[in-house]
C-alpha cells in the first residue's frame, strides 16, 4: 500500500512538473506596454480584436506570456473606451473602439473554449470606417504609431499578363508551365508596398476543392507568388510557396494585408496558412537583399493551455 502511494506522489509530480503544464518565458514585459500588433475582425455585428505579435527594440516577436501576464495585458490595452486605428492595403482605414475587454470585473469572461484552462484574450470593439466592407471582414490594427507611405507605386497597365508571367517564372523552376494554372483559381493583384518605386504583384492560386476528388482530396497546385521589379528592368520573383500534390498535404497560403511595423520605411506582408484539418498560422513576411523571407509563424489558436 506504501509502495502504491508513493509512485502515485511521484506520477502527480512529474505531471506538475510537464514542460507542457508550465508557463513560457515572457517575450516581454507587459508593464512596459510595447507596441503590440493586432487583427480586427469579424462582421459589424461582432467584430473583435486580438493580439497577434508584439514590436520589442525595433523587431516584431510573438507573444508569449505566462497566465497572469495574459490578463494583465488585457487589462492594460482592452479598457473600455480606448481606440485604436485599423490599416488596409497599408494604409489608415478607420479605428475600432473597445466596448468589453476579456475579463471583466464580476462577469465571465467574453469567450470560453471546450477543454481549455486559458484562451487568448480578445476585446469586443465597434468598427468605423468608409470603406464598403464585406460580410465577414478583416484588418490589421497596432497600439503605436505607424508609418504610411504618402505616394502610391506604379503598377503594370495589365496587370493579369504580368502577375501570370511573374507566376509562370515561378512554376518553371519546378518543371511546371502554364497549364498548372487554373483560371478560374488564379488570382492576380497589385499591393503598393512602403519604400518600393513600383507595385509588388501577387499571383494566388487556391483550389476551391483543393483537388479533382472533392475537398482535401485528388491532386492540386498551389502557389502564392510575389514578384518585384526593383531596378526597372523587369519583374522577377521575390517570395514563392508553391506546392504540387496530394490536396491533403499541401500548405496553402493567402496574402492578408501589409503594414509598416517596425517604422523602418518597409512593409512587413501578413500571410495566413493553412492545411486541411489542421491549425491555421500567421507568417509574417520582411524584405531583405531585395527578397521577402519568413521572419515569423504564429499558430492561430485561442486555447493557450489545456485543461
Amino acid at each position: 500500500m506504501l509502495s502504491i502511494l508513493v509512485l502515485a506522489a511521484g506520477c502527480d509530480k512529474a505531471k506538475q512538473e510537464s514542460p507542457e503544464d508550465l508557463p513560457p518565458p515572457p517575450s516581454f514585459d507587459v508593464a512596459t506596454r510595447p507596441t503590440l500588433v493586432f487583427q480586427a475582425f469579424g462582421t459589424l455585428d461582432s467584430t473583435r480584436l486580438v493580439p497577434i505579435a508584439v514590436i520589442v527594440d525595433g523587431q516584431v516577436k510573438e507573444i508569449q506570456l505566462p497566465d497572469a501576464d495574459w490578463r494583465r495585458l488585457d487589462s492594460l490595452y482592452f479598457q473600455a473606451g480606448t481606440e485604436y486605428p485599423v490599416y488596409r492595403d497599408g494604409r489608415p482605414a478607420g479605428v475600432v473602439t473597445v466596448t468589453r475587454r476579456m475579463f471583466e470585473p464580476d462577469s465571465e469572461p467574453l469567450y470560453a473554449l471546450p477543454g481549455c484552462r486559458e484562451v487568448r484574450p480578445m476585446a469586443a470593439v465597434s468598427l468605423k470606417t468608409s470603406l464598403a466592407l464585406d460580410p465577414a471582414f478583416e484588418f490589421i490594427s497596432m497600439s503605436g504609431p505607424v508609418r504610411t507611405a504618402p505616394d502610391r507605386a506604379s503598377a503594370p497597365r495589365d496587370l493579369l499578363a504580368a502577375t501570370r508571367a511573374v507566376a509562370l517564372l515561378a512554376l518553371r523552376d519546378e518543371g511546371l508551365d502554364s497549364a498548372d494554372i487554373d483560371t478560374a483559381a488564379f488570382s492576380a493583384r497589385a499591393v503598393h508596398m512602403s519604400g518600393s518605386p513600383r507595385a509588388t504583384l501577387v499571383a494566388n492560386q487556391v483550389d476551391p476543392n483543393a483537388g479533382d476528388a472533392g475537398p482535401g482530396a485528388g491532386h492540386t497546385t498551389h502557389f502564392l507568388i510575389l514578384g518585384d521589379d526593383a531596378d526597372g528592368k523587369g519583374y522577377q520573383v521575390t517570395y514563392k510557396h508553391l506546392e504540387s500534390g496530394e490536396a491533403r498535404m499541401v500548405e496553402f497560403q493567402r496574402l492578408l494585408d501589409h503594414l509598416d511595423l517596425t517604422g523602418d520605411g518597409t512593409d512587413e506582408i501578413f500571410v495566413e496558412s493553412w492545411r486541411y484539418a489542421g491549425t491555421n498560422d500567421l507568417v509574417v513576411l520582411s524584405r531583405s537583399n531585395g527578397r521577402w523571407h519568413e521572419l515569423l509563424r504564429v499558430g492561430q489558436q485561442w486555447c493557450l493551455r489545456n485543461r
